[in-house]
């Protein structure tokens, strides 16, 4: 039910969906977009629901009414993260980032983006060493425009994404 609840909340406060760590600097807030992202991610459990990350990667943004146009980025960012199963370190959890991405389309736009968030995800391990994480998240991008020297007016979006990596895990 709690998943529920929170999954509900998070697609309701917006349709729009333009970022997470890594954003879609065109901020066509009108827009459903995609996030696919390649990661290396350490996680250390804190209590029996509780783990803090730390993660960076690459990624790709872009909206699905104009996919033939996505954006680029490295990230890096630190997630404290709640798992729904007492001891069991996959599957279902919540969580809240901060992170930071330097994004860019290669012809117009060049953002650098500091973004606090929330998540939803399903953590897969694939393999001791492999993961792959869908989610949907619920962030607010504060990012600067290099080519407009700008602050990009910060709107909260939802993101439908998955990650996909290395991962070490230390209790």
């Amino acid at each position: 039910m709690k998943k529920s609840i929170i999954s509900f909340i998070l697609i309701s406060i917006t349709i729009a969906s333009n970022c997470d760590v890594i954003f879609y600097p065109q901020y066509h807030h009108d827009q459903l977009c995609y996030s696919t992202e390649l990661i290396y991610s350490f996680e250390k459990a804190k209590k029996t629901n509780w783990t803090t990350v730390f993660w960076g990667g690459a990624g790709c943004v872009g909206s699905l009414k104009s996919i033939g146009h996505p954006s680029y980025g490295l990230e890096i960012a630190v997630e404290k993260r709640y798992y729904f199963q007492k001891d069991n370190f996959k599957h279902f959890f919540a969580s809240a980032y901060l992170g930071s991405a330097y994004m860019t389309d290669f012809e117009d736009a060049s953002n650098f983006g500091i973004i606090p968030g929330i998540k939803i995800n399903y953590k897969a391990e694939i393999s001791s060493k492999l993961l792959l994480e869908p989610y949907i998240s619920l962030s607010y991008p504060l990012s600067y425009d290099f080519k407009e020297s700008t602050g990009i007016k910060p709107v909260p979006v939802v993101t439908l994404g998955i990650r996909f990596g290395l991962f070490k895990f230390k209790k």
